[in-house]
Parts: C-alpha cells; structure tokens; sequence
C-alpha cells in the first residue's frame, strides 16, 4: 500500500526549489497559450500547494480558490495573498477524494503536478467536471510518463507521469471532450530531462 505524503511538513521550505518555481511559470504561460482566460472566469486550482501557478494566473482571472488538502501548504498560499494586496484569491480545505468539494461553479479548474498523487484518476476527473459551469474547461499539468526515476522520495507517488493517450482516454471516459495535449515544460534533473503536459479539455 503507497503511504500518503505529509505536505505540512514540507511546506514551509517548498518555493526554496528554483525549478518548482520556473516549472509554475512555465505552466501557467502554456494555460494562457491553450486557452483565452477570459477576465470574467472564475477558476479553481485543485492541488495548489503554496500558490505558485495560483498566484500567476490571479491577475489574469475575476477570482481564483486554491484548494488542497494539506492546511500548511495553504497557510504559505494565505501569507502571499497578504503581501500580494490581491482581493480575488481565496482558499479552501479540501480533499476532493475524500469528497470534501469545494463551494461554486467555476468556469476553469487547473492543476499542477497533482494527478500523480491521485490513486483513481477518472473518479477524480468525473467529480471536477461536476464543479464546472456547462462549457468549462480543465487545465491539467502533469509529468508525461517516466521510469520512475523523478521522485527519489517515492512517498504518495501512484503514477510515473502519463503518457498523452493515457491522459486522453481518463478524460474521455469523465466525460470531457475537445480534449488537446500540449508539452508544457521540461524539468532538469541532473543530467536528466524530464517533459511535462498539459492536457486541456471541455465539459459538456
């Protein structure tokens, strides 16, 4: 059985990692690429974590709810809403798999790194999709498949990244449809380099 990784205990030193800040960056400049975000939608970022891709698209957005399951990953994301001066940013508590579901509708829900943590993709995918407008989008960032190699803590890791097929097929089978996988990113890692996707789909 793979244990649950304790976020708490991480979140105090999480953004001292260039590469997860630069990786943020990246990701949000693909969403911005894939898709219009237009001023008036209202987003939710599932797996915040401390905020980083949050943060980036705050500007862009008449609101955004981070929401993640570890209370010391958003205490860090409520320190930079403070210093941020940012009025439309708000979190949440909740662990979606456990069916606590955050309040609203939302016209665009985002992820970043997050999926390989999930056990059962597609009753997750199935479950965003019930939180989105009719016509919302979902913006999933996540590693495409690797050997297993990324994670030297294997800790709450349940997949090696995802292949674009693998990706495509979970969310058909939630539901979703116009349905684009993109390269988002590339990770450095020593001598390694490992891609991450964006994958961006439609609800019905």
């Amino acid at each position: 059985m793979i244990q649950q990784r304790n976020f708490d205990t991480v979140s105090l030193h999480w953004d001292e990692e260039p590469r997860r800040v630069m990786l943020a960056r990246d990701i949000s400049v693909s969403i911005q690429a894939q898709l219009a975000l237009p001023q008036q939608w209202n987003a939710l970022d599932f797996g915040c974590g401390t905020g980083l891709v949050t943060m980036q698209l705050a500007p862009l957005l008449q609101s955004i709810t981070g929401i993640d399951s570890s209370s010391g990953m958003l205490d860090r994301l409520k320190d930079k809403i403070k210093n941020s001066g940012y009025s439309n940013v708000v979190t949440e508590l909740c662990d979606v798999e456990k069916g606590t579901l955050p309040t609203g509708t939302y016209h665009l829900i985002t992820s970043a790194m997050t999926l390989h943590h999930i056990e059962n993709v597609v009753p997750l995918l199935t479950t965003l999709k019930t939180l989105l407008h009719p016509g919302g989008w979902v913006a999933l960032a996540d590693l495409a498949s690797e050997d297993g190699s990324f994670h030297e803590d294997p800790t709450g890791i349940f997949h090696h990244g995802f292949a674009a097929e693998e990706l495509t097929t979970m969310l058909e089978e939630s539901g979703f449809t116009s349905i684009s996988i993109t390269a988002a990113a590339n990770i450095s890692k020593g001598e390694r380099n490992f891609p991450v996707l964006l994958a961006t789909a439609q609800s019905c």
